[in-house]
């Protein structure tokens, strides 16, 4: 080996490892630039109620209105974090059911799709008692995808929790996974608690982060890894906010890209 050679493997092998790309602020205190609206009354970037405001450094999204925050570009292989706290404000037909927002990963097709609100997605729900819970909105077929899950009551009936190192099982439109710790005498009643809740009171602030790398979708929650799902259908698309009928504050968005 010439010495010119062994000098360039030398450098080569001392280089640090590559980077991941730079984060992105969804929502850094400022404003929503990133973001469009579209309400299911109104349609899109069209808000006379006030759905979606900043002040003082807080994104608050009242939930008056049907549809929500979409992001105007598109992500594949990313952790995205945000940090958030209920409001006490809740608005009819719920205002006497569970506090519920939402999460919409890897968003394709028109707005509005489902329900006249959202495009259709794979979700990382936001609901008093069941935040961590991950569903499909819509009924493509497209969006499918498997967990290691285990049958145990849920309510009346039995349901599907997640458990690393159970069966996999596959999901598609109309099924849920829903987190490990879920209480299985779960109600839709506002201000459900269940006793192995992770998530905060409300006006309490949380920390939920969603990694959606390759095919994989894991949710942590304040710091537990509370569910997760492998062979998704769908590897890229926009992120959605719900506006679902509650208040919900946000202080910080930030999206990492993992490559």
């Amino acid at each position: 080996m010439t010495r010119a050679l062994g000098l360039l493997f030398l450098c080569a092998a001392t280089l640090p490892p590559a980077r991941a790309g730079e984060p992105v602020a969804l929502f850094d205190g400022k404003d929503t630039a990133k973001w469009y609206t579209f309400l299911r009354d109104h349609g899109k970037d069209k808000d006379p109620n006030g759905n979606f405001t900043v002040r003082d450094g807080i994104l608050r999204i009242s939930g008056r209105d049907f549809g929500g925050l979409v992001t105007r570009d598109e992500y594949a292989n990313y952790e995205v974090q945000l940090e958030y706290a209920w409001g006490s404000k809740v608005w009819p037909p719920r205002e006497k059911t569970a506090r519920d927002s939402g999460l919409i990963l890897h968003s394709t097709g028109p707005d509005g799709a489902v329900a006249k609100s959202w495009l259709e997605g794979i979700q990382c729900n936001m609901l008093e008692g069941a935040t961590g819970d991950i569903s499909i909105t819509g009924a493509s077929p497209k969006y499918r995808f498997k967990a290691h899950a285990e049958e145990r009551p849920a309510g009346k009936k039995a349901g599907l929790y997640w458990k690393d190192g159970a069966p996999a099982r596959a999901f598609g439109a109309g099924s849920r996974l829903l987190w490990f710790g879920r209480d299985p005498a779960w109600e839709n009643v506002l201000g459900f608690r269940g006793k192995n809740d992770i998530e905060k009171r409300v006006g309490e602030w949380n920390t939920l982060v969603v990694t959606m790398k390759g095919d994989t979708m894991t949710v942590r929650l304040n710091g537990v890894t509370v569910s997760q799902a492998t062979d998704l259908g769908v590897t890229r698309g926009k992120l959605q906010i719900q506006s679902e009928g509650s208040e919900i504050l946000f202080k910080r968005i930030i999206l990492k890209p993992l490559d």
